[in-house]
């Protein structure tokens, strides 16, 4: 069975939403140096991928157990929680990038793509780490659907053929574009333009977390036989977990080679995949691993991801004005103070507001009732 903790959160899973935010500041944290350390920082963005498996697992499983238990799905429910959990702190942010750009200070972009969520096709000018947002956005208007669909057919072969198509599907796509694009012939500024527009930062290239999150969640409620044989392995899963991990690392290394830009993501998201099966064993290691203070970066996360990229340009200015740079000691403190203080100011003044407001139109008492995936997203009672 999961373990969880008295608030009725997933301990596992707050551990591996605390290491996706930890990651994702490691790669954004800018860098002055290059060599093998740096490059292992800069894979920090993997953390990405695995708010992705995240969000398959947590809102399928929202939608799976209102299915296995013979409930009606509300779609429009869904879509309301959704709209409550994840837009205003998004708006929020949005328009303070928009204030920005009024005054010089942030590049100008054009609006309606942020407003639509349509910036991850091509590279966003501003606000760069919106477009994994994109991906979930887009997943929560689809998903439901599929879902509905699937369930008027009734046919669990059905279901695991559509799952199983979008991940070959992915790869396909990938070497497709890989070939057309050839990215590995072009001049290094020119290949990482054309690698990120065209490989890493679309929504078709990138749903191979989002899609094993949501096999890992019909495992749970339309196999509980298999899920318990699995549930009694998590130490095999994280084990399983870090060889695939090594062998994405391998795929990944060189970059804009074929094989990382067709099954590095995919062989990365099949390690995260196995990590958050790890963390929901009560038998696995990592699942009774209590480390300080990850509870409280979780909560954050969301908060945290949308205003780090601001934080870091504000304490690169404060550093300056002391005679000091952001790798400096004092650089780095006053970075991890301001993302906190912003996340903090976002998450109280804007997210658990509309949280509350979510719970009390839904009938819930306790904000957050689960952990939030996202980037991040709730789990049913």
């Amino acid at each position: 069975m999961e373990q969880s903790i008295k608030s009725g959160r997933i301990a596992g899973l707050d551990l591996l939403r605390a290491a996706a935010i930890v990651l994702v500041l490691m790669a954004h944290y800018p860098k002055t140096s290059t060599g093998p350390i740096t490059r292992m920082l800069n894979f920090g963005w993997t953390g990405v991928d695995l708010f992705f498996i995240l969000s398959g697992y947590l809102i399928a499983g929202q939608l799976f157990a209102a299915l296995s238990s013979g409930r009606e799905i509300s779609i429009t429910a869904f879509y309301l929680r959704r709209l409550l959990r994840t837009l205003p702190n998004y708006y929020v942010i949005l328009a303070a990038y928009a204030v920005l750009s009024l005054t010089g200070a942030a590049t100008p972009a054009p609006l309606w793509k942020f407003v639509t969520f349509l910036q991850n096709m091509g590279i966003p000018s501003t606000f760069a780490p919106s477009w994994s947002l994109c991906v979930e956005e887009q997943f929560y208007l689809i998903f439901p659907l599929m879902v509905f669909v699937i369930a008027r057919i009734g046919s669990p072969k059905v279901a695991v053929s559509v799952f199983a198509g979008i991940l070959v599907l992915e790869i396909a796509i990938r070497a497709g574009i890989w070939f057309f694009a050839r990215p590995d012939l072009l001049p290094e500024k020119e290949a990482l333009a054309t690698y990120m527009a065209e490989l890493y930062y679309p929504t078709y290239c990138r749903l191979d977390g989002i899609t094993l999150g949501v096999g890992l969640a019909a495992l749970k409620n339309f196999r509980p036989v298999l899920w318990q044989q699995l549930m009694a392995r998590g130490n095999h899963a994280l084990a399983g977990s870090c060889v695939f991990l090594l062998l994405s690392i391998v795929a990944l290394w060189k970059h804009y080679s074929f094989l990382c830009s067709t099954l590095g993501f995919t062989l990365l998201s099949i390690a995260f995949v196995l990590l958050t099966a790890s963390v929901l064993s009560d038998g696995g290691l990592l699942a009774r691993l209590r480390v300080p203070g990850v509870q409280y970066i979780a909560l954050l996360s969301y908060s945290i991801y949308l205003t780090h990229s601001l934080a870091i340009e504000c304490s690169s200015w404060l550093a300056a004005q002391a005679g000091a740079t952001l790798q400096s000691p004092l650089g780095i403190g006053i970075t991890l103070i301001l993302i906190l203080v912003f996340a903090n100011l976002l998450y109280h003044l804007v997210e658990r507001p509309f949280l509350t407001l979510r719970d009390r139109i839904f009938g819930t008492n306790k904000v957050p009732r689960r952990n939030e995936a996202l980037m991040p997203v709730t789990q049913s009672r």
